[in-house]
């Protein structure tokens, strides 16, 4: 595989006394991981040498007692995770930080995949530390389970949408007739059950968008249109199910940008129907956009009830809810900020939030112009 060779450079010795004395005084607990089906690697990041256990060997496809390279290592990753992989672990190397990835590799001899773990890192921060090793583990049955839950969702949430399709055009013609009749309390009653089922839809997509990036699959139809015309609309959708908030609009020059804008427009009412849920009331709502370089950023600003900083790095994870007393009655699934998250980052762009405890918080986003 070209492009491992010519981006890994191919072991020197000079280091292997430290690297087999360091390996062998894992002894103990290669015996221990190994009995728990975990594998263990050490890679000098100096000389590229790489060293595996028995079991390591056997998760990468080969057989216990034979060498196994790192160029091999990655040979054995599915052909078009690879470059992540590589780019993952080269990056981890140069930075002095922790690697954690999930990729499949193929086993030749049974002719399917295997779902692996890896995880790693630096024994310390010395500079002069260059031993960077970790371990592997067969995580093949939790990502299968994954993907029935996946398909389970989409399947279900796929069933459920066409009957409140039909339902919503229903009450729409009811409605028109009401409005015709001049019939004040059947025109408010259809309004109120409008915007519950506008709710449920906004509940089903959202389970289908989910099952569609846990699974990899969000396309995007790119179109040229204005960011702002956009939060418009937006903000008009949001008031009409959520009128208990005021959202201010902050003015900003007209942008165009090149995305699909089902999904940007799917990402400004995740964040806004958010910003409305852990507010108060009384309290406004801001949304903002900015032209900045190649970029961009729309900015959406609360003064709710605010983030604790322990909490932000997994605040995009999937099904991730901050446990709270004050968010207990709170309704969600947690994967709204997920999907912003996958949605942004298929655009190359970059989401992040910046909040204060009991102040509020700022979700922010980018999109390249």
């Amino acid at each position: 595989m070209s492009n491992v060779d010519n981006d890994i450079n191919p072991p020197e010795n000079n280091n292997s006394e430290a690297l087999t004395t360091s390996f062998l005084e894992a002894d103990v607990a290669l015996v221990a991981l190994d009995s728990a089906n975990v594998g263990i690697w050490i890679m000098d990041a100096h000389s590229g040498e790489f060293r595996s256990s028995k079991r390591t060997k056997m998760l990468f496809g080969h057989e216990p007692d034979e060498e196994l390279s790192f160029e091999q290592a990655m040979q054995s990753v599915a052909e078009k995770h690879q470059k992540i992989v590589l780019k993952a672990v080269l990056t981890a190397i140069n930075n002095k930080t922790s690697l954690y990835i999930e990729c499949p590799v193929f086993l030749p001899s049974d002719q399917k995949h295997r779902w692996l773990s890896i995880t790693g890192g630096f024994g310390s921060a010395d500079t002069v530390d260059s031993f960077f090793s970790g371990i592997v583990i067969d995580i093949t049955k939790q990502k299968q389970n994954e993907m029935r839950r996946s398909k389970f969702i989409g399947m279900v949430s796929h069933e459920l949408k066409t009957p409140l399709t039909a339902l919503k055009a229903y009450v729409q013609l009811l409605s028109n007739w009401a409005k015709k009749q001049k019939d004040n309390f059947t025109i408010g009653a259809l309004s109120k059950v409008e915007r519950q089922v506008k709710k449920m839809l906004s509940m089903i997509n959202g389970l289908l968008s989910l099952s569609g990036a846990e699974a990899g699959k969000i396309h995007l139809t790119k179109q040229s249109f204005s960011i702002s015309e956009l939060m418009d609309e937006v903000i008009e959708e949001t008031m009409f199910l959520t009128s208990s908030h005021q959202i201010i609009r902050v003015p900003c020059e007209p942008i165009t940008v090149n995305a699909d804008r089902d999904k940007i427009e799917q990402v400004l009412v995740n964040l806004l129907s958010n910003a409305a849920k852990y507010s108060s009331k009384d309290l406004p709502i801001e949304i903002a956009c900015t032209h900045i370089n190649n970029f961009v950023e729309v900015a959406i600003k609360d003064q709710g009830m605010g983030i604790a900083a322990d909490n932000l790095a997994q605040l995009f994870d999937p099904h991730y809810r901050v446990e709270r007393v004050e968010t207990e009655k709170i309704a969600g699934f947690g994967i709204g900020l997920y999907l912003c998250a996958e949605i942004v980052k298929r655009h190359n762009g970059k989401i992040w939030v910046e909040s204060e405890l009991g102040i509020g918080s700022i979700f922010k986003f980018t999109l390249p112009l």
